[in-house]
């Protein structure tokens, strides 16, 4: 099962084609692709500009978000992302905050691609990458 990072989210808001094309391969296959909520902050930020909203935007990025599941920060997630952290930090290997958590939520609720532009991801245990 696919997960759609954040990369992915923004690149479909901005209509680039690649991202457009991944969304629109799984829709016609009745995938049903998540994101977790974390990625979903992310892509709600670019609804907002200097701490006002911008309505058309964020009711944009809102429904996109609707199409998907989106998976909470749970203590499952928050557990398998410090499990991790740890891992890497032991192999003298570090891992951003956000990311070890999207991946930690991906991994445990059984996402395991990650669809995204950003490479860091493939340093991760278990998360398989797919990249366009």
């Amino acid at each position: 099962m696919r997960l759609f990072d954040t990369t992915l989210l923004v690149d479909f808001a901005r209509k680039a084609d690649a991202a457009r094309r991944i969304v629109q391969e799984a829709d016609e296959a009745g995938e049903r692709c998540a994101t977790t909520e974390v990625n979903a902050f992310e892509l709600l930020l670019g609804g907002f500009s200097k701490g006002r909203a911008k309505p058309d935007k964020l009711d944009e990025l809102q429904r996109f978000l609707h199409r998907l599941d989106v998976l909470p920060l749970d203590r499952a997630g928050a557990l398998r992302a410090a499990e991790l952290v740890s891992r890497l930090r032991g192999e003298g290997r570090d891992v951003g905050a956000l990311d070890a958590l999207i991946a930690g939520i991906a991994l445990a609720s059984g996402y395991d691609t990650i669809v995204t532009r950003d490479e860091s991801f493939r340093q991760i245990p278990g998360v398989r990458v797919q990249t366009y």
